[in-house]
């Protein structure tokens, strides 16, 4: 085996992780509002308008928000017609990792396939392909920072322009990477396969640099839902406080769109979050957070029943050392680590890593060069490669159904067959859940069910 070292190796953990942004103005000068069923809401709006504020009400799940600090003034007498307000939240991508200087370990020279391990663990070697790749009525939002279009393995899975949600911009194209690296775990056909290499792919951007409000993110939600999105994959969380006003808004938000999307026969599948916290406990986390006085959730995974929660499994199928885990965890994909003697030797190892698409517009990494990789393709780890895995096979599983009853299954039926086909494994269930989610069970569960 060849080895490598650097003087500085940057690996993203593959998270987008989302941090309160208490400090920011924004912050503070926008508030969310959640309306009752009864609020008079075009009359509240019609007075907006008159006071030329800025709003935006999102009328599934009755939420507004408002800018301005003036909004409280203009609200004070429908306070009956308010069930829940609070300040928004600007919330910013937690920064790549820098590794210190270290040994790396692994396979040199050969093309993709022989660094699939993840992909192979999910299908079978592969076995699943031969009952269902998916299909273009099956679609995946890919609730991210966009997607490169142009990208030879994922192009021709793109099927709807998408949306962006970030203020002033447009496009969809992808300019961080973390959206197009997880489209192509769900479905890249080219180079790379992912678990479900025929199914649809549309965008809908929350990031365009490395901050957005969580507003962006509940409006993408509602957003996707309404676009009939079978699956909205959310590579990304949260913590926030269960006893501080400020954070009472932005959880009723999540609640509500998480419900709204559900009940319009949306999955939504989550990443459990990449510190390596024990979630069992909201008080306990808090500590492990730095707030002993606290009590603190994740979300929308980990903090929101709805949701399929997602932890990460390393190559011997363990729980990944970066993975948040706990009772909260209702399944797990493999998602890669560095390798067991990398805690104790600093050794890293490639092949305990993944390997995923990436946009052409970003530079090509000095490890992806090395390992002779095109440009497009990286090392990556993470339980935001773990969440769209699960994304992918429930995609599968809304495929084959639709294909044997003629209909689409609802969210639960979804949910059922996923644990149904998951690998059961050595690891305890705070840490996988049911297991390991396995694309090649689920749907053999599908073909004997009667």
């Amino acid at each position: 085996m060849k080895k490598w070292s650097f003087k500085y190796l940057l690996l993203s953990l593959g998270l987008l992780f989302l941090i309160s942004h208490e400090e920011a103005k924004a912050a503070g000068t926008t508030y969310l509002y959640g309306l009752k069923e009864s609020a008079p809401v075009e009359e509240i709006i019609e007075i907006l308008e008159e006071k030329s504020l800025d709003y935006n009400f999102i009328e599934e799940i009755r939420m507004l928000s408002i800018e301005g600090a003036s909004s409280k003034q203009a609200l004070d007498k429908y306070g009956s017609s308010i069930e829940w307000s609070g300040p928004e939240q600007v919330i910013e991508v937690k920064p790549e990792a820098a590794m210190a200087p270290v040994a790396l370990e692994g396979k040199t020279g050969s093309r993709y396939d022989s660094w699939r391990w993840d992909i192979n663990r999910v299908t079978n070697d592969g076995a699943s392909y031969g009952i269902e790749k998916g299909n273009h009525t099956v679609k995946v939002a890919v609730v991210d920072s966009g997607i490169d279009f142009n990208h030879p393995d994922l192009a021709s899975n793109i099927v709807g322009v998408g949306k962006s949600f970030v203020p002033g911009i447009t496009t969809r194209q992808d300019y961080l990477g973390h959206g197009t690296m997880v489209a192509g775990v769900i479905a890249a056909n080219g180079n790379l396969q992912g678990i479900a290499p025929n199914v649809g792919l549309v965008p809908y951007k929350v990031f365009h640099t490395d901050a957005a409000d969580s507003m962006w993110i509940i409006e993408a939600i509602v957003e996707a839902a309404k676009d009939d999105m079978d699956v909205i994959n959310l590579s990304l969380g949260t913590y926030k406080s269960l006893k501080k006003k400020e954070d009472q808004a932005v959880i009723e938000a999540y609640r509500r769109a998480v419900k709204y999307a559900t009940k319009e026969g949306s999955i939504i599948i989550a990443s459990a979050g990449t510190d390596g916290y024990d979630m069992s406990n909201p008080k306990d986390l808090a500590k492990q957070l730095g707030a002993p006085d606290d009590v603190q959730v994740h979300l929308p995974g980990g903090g929101l029943s709805e949701v399929v929660t997602v932890s990460a499994t390393n190559k011997l199928d363990q729980l990944s050392f970066y993975s948040n885990f706990g009772p909260q965890v209702t399944i797990a994909a493999p998602a890669g680590d560095y390798g067991e003697n990398y805690e104790t030797s600093g050794q890293m190892k490639l092949d305990a890593m993944t390997i995923t698409t990436y946009p052409l517009n970003i530079p090509q990494s000095e490890l992806s060069q090395y390992a002779g990789f095109e440009h497009g393709y990286e090392f990556m780890i993470g339980t935001s490669l773990a969440a769209p895995k699960v994304s992918a096979v429930a995609a599968l599983i809304i495929a084959e159904y639709q294909e044997k009853h003629n209909k689409k299954p609802t969210v639960n039926q979804v949910k059922k067959y996923l644990y149904e086909g998951a690998s059961k494994v050595s690891a305890p269930k705070h840490e996988v859940g049911v297991g390991i989610v396995n694309a090649y069970g689920s749907l053999k569960a599908i073909k004997e069910a009667r």
